[in-house]
């Protein structure tokens, strides 16, 4: 850790207007607190991160600590961090600045994060155990229980796509997932890492903000990797990418000695994926109606067409292959 690094830092949990030279938003958290880099008096610039989400308090640096000193450096160092025992609202990290992050990946960087996946995904150490089961977003199950809950609005939304899934259909859905669950193991996931949360640097591939890691089923970050949008990160998945991506990401965990039978595979990762499609549009439509919703209206929607994309191909994947 940094000597100087606390100096930076205000006993509230804010820039030291007196410590640094410049300072520069780089983007807004959930709770309106915003992500910076500084400059400071020797010339040196770092990246002031304070708690975007009360429910992650603490998780961030336990991962610095715990995990990501086990992996490649694809991702930015720790500098320093605030006290274990501050109040939430107080909290706080600095990160090296590693310089501009370019988000528009290409199939090259996606395929290398899935190679990373599974290096991690194959880490294991006593510790994590005291890691959550659970991220920023409900579990798979959850999500699904609550679409069949809104039976009615669910079938709404499938017909506004031009689909429909009748009752065996969702029974086999949930049977798969239940079968996923059951047969795929417990991993370490970062848990949101869309786009936004990967990027190039000099044509290296670093993955940041591993505030949501949670112990789940590898589905979970590889359903992020392949098919989850995002409002800021526009992207365009193929059928044929999202193949690439889980047989990259299955060719590196048998080089890693765990072996997972493909066909199954590919069956679960449909279910999940139309599953947790059906419920990020569900989602999207309820920012949609908010007043005061973060997101432009404009990228929302492309956010939602991407999304029924995905929900379509997989569709089309489970029942008509």
């Amino acid at each position: 850790m940094n000597k100087h690094a606390h100096g930076w830092v205000t006993a509230e949990g804010t820039l030291n207007e007196q410590a640094i030279t410049s300072r520069e938003q780089l983007y807004k958290g959930m709770n309106g607190r915003y992500v910076e880099r500084f400059t400071v008096h020797t010339g040196e610039s770092y990246i002031f991160k304070p708690l975007t989400n009360l429910g992650q308090h603490g998780r961030e640096r336990w991962i610095s600590m715990h995990v990501l000193s086990l992996l490649p450096s694809i991702y930015p160092r720790l500098i320093d961090s605030s006290d274990e025992a501050i109040v939430p609202e107080q909290s706080w990290l600095i990160y090296e600045d590693l310089g501009p992050l370019v988000h528009d990946l290409q199939e090259g960087a996606m395929l290398s994060a899935a190679v990373h996946m599974a290096e991690w995904h194959t880490l294991w150490a006593p510790q994590w155990d005291e890691l959550p089961r659970v991220g920023q977003k409900p579990s798979i199950g959850n999500m699904l229980q609550e679409l069949r809950d809104a039976q009615e609005s669910t079938d709404e939304l499938l017909s506004k796509l031009g689909m429909t899934l009748s009752a065996p259909a969702w029974d086999e859905i949930r049977a798969l997932i239940q079968t996923a669950d059951q047969e795929l193991p417990l991993v370490l996931c970062h848990g949101d890492l869309h786009p936004g949360n990967m990027a190039d640097v000099n044509g290296r591939l670093v993955i940041i903000d591993w505030e949501h890691a949670h112990l789940n089923t590898p589905l979970w970050d590889v359903y992020h990797l392949a098919d989850l949008s995002h409002p800021l990160f526009p992207r365009h998945v193929t059928p044929q990418l999202r193949e690439r991506i889980i047989q990259t990401y299955l060719n590196e965990l048998e080089q890693r000695g765990q072996r997972v039978e493909r066909i199954p595979f590919r069956r679960w990762y449909a279910a999940y994926a139309i599953v947790f499609s059906l419920w990020m549009l569900r989602l999207i439509d309820s920012d949609l109606q908010k007043e005061d919703c973060v997101w432009p209206e404009e990228q929302l929607r492309n956010q939602w067409n991407e999304t029924a994309t995905t929900l379509e191909q997989c569709m089309n994947q489970l029942f008509t292959e």
